[in-house]
Formats: C-alpha cells, sequence, structure tokens
C-alpha cells in the first residue's frame, strides 16, 4: 500500500486545523436573544410555585382556635375601656390646671427603606457586551433589549437580569428586620459551548443607605465589595423619580487582579432595580486554562410597569 505523500499529510492536517478553528468559532458566537415569551414562562412557573406555598401558609393561618379569639377580643375591650378611663382623668385634669404647658418635640427623619419589588418582569434596554481572551478569542456583543425578572421566593424576591441565553445574573432581596438584604447571587456565562454557574451566598449585607460592604461566597470563591449609597432624582423611564444609588467596588475577590465595578438604581417608592451598569476585568480558571474575561454594560427599563 503507498503511503500519502507528506504534501497530501500537510493539506489534511491544515484541513483539520481550519475545521477546528470554525467550530470554535461557531462556540464563541453563540448568541441566542431571550424571547419575550420566555421570560414570561419562566416568571409564570416560578409564580406558581409560590402560589403553592402561600396557600398552604393561608391554610393554616386560618384555623386559629376558637378559644384564641375569644382570648383576643376579651383583651382588646379591656384595652378600650382602659383608654376611656385615662381620658375621662386627663380631660379633668385640664379643666382644673390654670396653666397649658406647651411642649415642641423635633420632627425625627425618617430613613429610607426600600419595599420589596412587585413581582413581573420588566423590558430593560441594553448597551454592552462580554470578551474572553482564550485561544482564538471570543466576544458577545448584547442585543439592544432585555428583561429584569423579580419572581418570589422564600426570603422575598429573586432578580434575574438576562440579556442573552448564554449570559445573565441574578440576586435576592430578601426581608429582615432593618430592611431589604442581599441573599443568594448566582452569574452564568457560556463560552466554547461551556456552561459556567457561580453561586455564592451573602451575608451582612443590606440594600440601605447606610450599607458599607457586601460580603458574597461559597467555599471557594469570594466577593467583597465596598458600597457607597445616596439618594439622588434620576430620569427613569422618561420621568423623574427619587432613587438610591448604590456604587460598589470589588476590595476582596478570586483573583488580585480582578476588576469589578457596580452602579445600581433602586426606585425608593417602588423598590424596584432601574438601572444597572457593571465593569469586569477579570482573570478566570477554565478548563482551557487561564483567561482574561471583560464586560461592560448598561441596562435601564423601559417602563415601572411589568409586561407580565
Amino acid at each position: 500500500m503507498k503511503r500519502p505523500s507528506r504534501r497530501t499529510v500537510a493539506i489534511v492536517l491544515a484541513l483539520v486545523v481550519v475545521a477546528g478553528f470554525v467550530v470554535a468559532r461557531t462556540f464563541r458566537t453563540t448568541t441566542t436573544e431571550i424571547s419575550e415569551a420566555d421570560a414570561i414562562d419562566r416568571y409564570e412557573s416560578a409564580t406558581e410555585d409560590d402560589s403553592d406555598d402561600a396557600s398552604a401558609a393561608d391554610e393554616m393561618a386560618g384555623s386559629a382556635e376558637p378559644e384564641e379569639q375569644a382570648a383576643d377580643e376579651i383583651e382588646e375591650q379591656d384595652v378600650a375601656d382602659n383608654s376611656a378611663e385615662n381620658q375621662a382623668v386627663s380631660g379633668a385634669e385640664e379643666t382644673d390646671s390654670s396653666t397649658t404647658v406647651t411642649t415642641s418635640v423635633p420632627e425625627e427623619v425618617t430613613p429610607v427603606v426600600l419595599p420589596l419589588p412587585q413581582p413581573g418582569v420588566y423590558a430593560v434596554t441594553v448597551i454592552g457586551g462580554e470578551q474572553l481572551a482564550l485561544a482564538a478569542g471570543a466576544d458577545r456583543t448584547y442585543p439592544a433589549e432585555g428583561f429584569v425578572t423579580v419572581a418570589p421566593v422564600a426570603c422575598g424576591v429573586d432578580v434575574r437580569t438576562d440579556f442573552v441565553v448564554e449570559r445573565w445574573q441574578s440576586i435576592e432581596l430578601c426581608e429582615a428586620e432593618a430592611g431589604l438584604e442581599l441573599g443568594t447571587e448566582r452569574i452564568f456565562h457560556s463560552f466554547f459551548g461551556l456552561d459556567d454557574l457561580l453561586e455564592r451566598s451573602c451575608v451582612a449585607s443590606p440594600l440601605a443607605l447606610d450599607a458599607t460592604s457586601w460580603l458574597c461566597e461559597n467555599e471557594s470563591s469570594v466577593a467583597e465589595r465596598a458600597v457607597t449609597a445616596e439618594t439622588a432624582m434620576r430620569d427613569v423611564a422618561g420621568a423623574s423619580r427619587e432613587v438610591v444609588v448604590f456604587m460598589t467596588e470589588l476590595v476582596r475577590g478570586d483573583h488580585p487582579d480582578n476588576v469589578e465595578l457596580i452602579e445600581l438604581w433602586v426606585d425608593v417608592e417602588t423598590g424596584v432595580p432601574v438601572r444597572e451598569a457593571r465593569r469586569y476585568d477579570f482573570v478566570l480558571d477554565t478548563p482551557l486554562g487561564d483567561a482574561g474575561y471583560t464586560e461592560d454594560y448598561v441596562w435601564e427599563v423601559s417602563s415601572l410597569e411589568p409586561i407580565a
């Protein structure tokens, strides 16, 4: 059998290399836009699960013993009787007194306590993209429109930002005694057909004006962010509204060279996140080796009225 010439072998190897490059390029340029129907379907699925839990809780609350209800009614009546007697005595003292003393009470400044946002799917406009410096390189430009989905969870709501199927992230906003706190954060992206989901639990991370730090971590990953916050009037979906502006900077991450800057606006009246700008400059540990990863984007809500 005649052996192939060196020229033939070289041509075959070149074709293999070209085919591999084409396949890698196909993977790296995969950008699947999120449809409105997909976002609504995911939201409806989440609310159905939450409705089942809420129904069970309502049934438990409605099964109070009649004796407990009667005791509550008797206690309320005693409080009302005592209040009437106190008012009568106070009125008699005021009639007998010839001098009226007026005291002024300093007006207290009411702190801004953000409410839990209304669940729903909110349309957003998007500018930006991401890049991965690995092999032939990979970059992805985000579509001009995306979605922020606010879905009920056990501690409050989960706010998920979707640009494309290959890139999304979410953060839980949990109800606490002092207001809202961050819960679990999830960050997902996919390059070269490889999916990467990072999940970290946040502790002592208040969504409040006096916040100074957000700490989210798991056994192998950490993101400690320095935080400043202030109220301001900003243009939101064509109207001037009061928002809390959170500015964060990564002070401790998985790599000493990692950079993360976040600017997040939260509407004071509704608690809805209405704008976010992020900049990532990370060194990522991937199955194909260390890679430089950068991302810059800005999204803003198109309306404070959810589409679902």
